[in-house]
């Protein structure tokens, strides 16, 4: 397997490394970043054009705004015809490479369900979603294997839901503890010590998570308990622009009480009533 990966930032470099046994080139937007990523790797430096001859797998690895762009230009400039290549986006289907399908290609995608946020990025045991026609497919699933993943298909028409859910888990998770961090500021000296205050609950939390298959028994705290008094003093007291997002997060928790059958109907009436603006 001769792998090929075009595009030299966080997702591209940390896929390098899990591949670096198959990898014949990788590029990234200016020449003098893409000679130094060839020496980091060992490989000799290459347009991508170039790669694409080197390569029977070439991983797109641009952020998604580029893909297309890249796409066509190697569909005039690189002989495509037999080669596979898989986006690495997560809410793209496979629209994005249909020059280079037009063109003879294989395409698919392959996407880690997996937080790049810098340094090294743990892939082991991590869900990663493929799609494709049958000889891009095979591939996607035996680089996940090659990884230490999970391959699992999420056709083009879900991946926007799909991408969704990586987000409301990842993304959304962040902000919410951003807000939790602004709050608790207020009584330490900075941000930083705030964040600090918090890590020791947040890791807590975590590591129930871990523990549990399904995140709604991790539950705790005050909806959990059908404590609506408590809830009506943090209406009281929270800032206004942070009323709304708590309520529309307590109305989800009351929901999931009640599903772990933590509160009974009448407690879920009284906090609905308390969180619906």
């Amino acid at each position: 397997m001769r792998i090929g990966i075009i595009g030299g930032g966080k997702v591209g470099t940390c896929l390098a490394e899990y591949v670096k046994p198959y990898l014949v080139g990788i590029t990234a937007k200016s020449p003098q970043h893409a000679k130094q990523l060839a020496q980091s790797f060992g490989v000799s430096s290459c347009t991508n054009a170039e790669l694409v001859e080197r390569a029977e797998i070439l991983l797109v690895t641009v952020p998604d705004r580029f893909i297309s762009t890249v796409a066509a230009d190697l569909a005039k400039e690189a002989a495509v015809a037999g080669k596979v290549f898989l986006h690495c986006s997560g809410s793209l289907g496979l629209e994005e490479l249909s020059p280079l399908q037009q063109a003879g290609a294989h395409v698919g995608s392959l996407h880690p369900l997996q937080s790049f946020a810098g340094g090294a990025t743990e892939l082991a045991g991590v869900y990663m979603a493929v799609d494709g026609d049958e000889l891009a497919q095979n591939a996607a699933q035996e680089l996940a294997q090659l990884l230490g993943g999970h391959a699992f298909y999420v056709p083009a028409a879900e991946r926007a839901a799909y991408h969704a859910a990586a987000c409301i888990c990842s993304n959304y998770a962040v902000a919410v503890e951003a807000l939790a961090q602004q709050l608790m500021s207020r009584w330490l000296d900075d941000e930083t010590a705030a964040w600090q205050a918090l890590l020791p609950l947040f890791k807590g939390t975590a590591a129930n998570l871990q523990n549990t298959t399904s995140p709604r028994t991790a539950l705790t705290g005050p909806i959990a308990r059908g404590d609506a008094r408590t809830v009506a003093k943090h209406l009281a007291v929270l800032p206004p622009e942070l009323v709304d997002i708590y309520c529309s997060l307590g109305l989800v928790t009351t929901s999931l009480a009640m599903t772990n059958g933590t509160i009974d109907k009448a407690a879920a009436d009284q906090l609905t009533r308390l969180l619906q603006r």
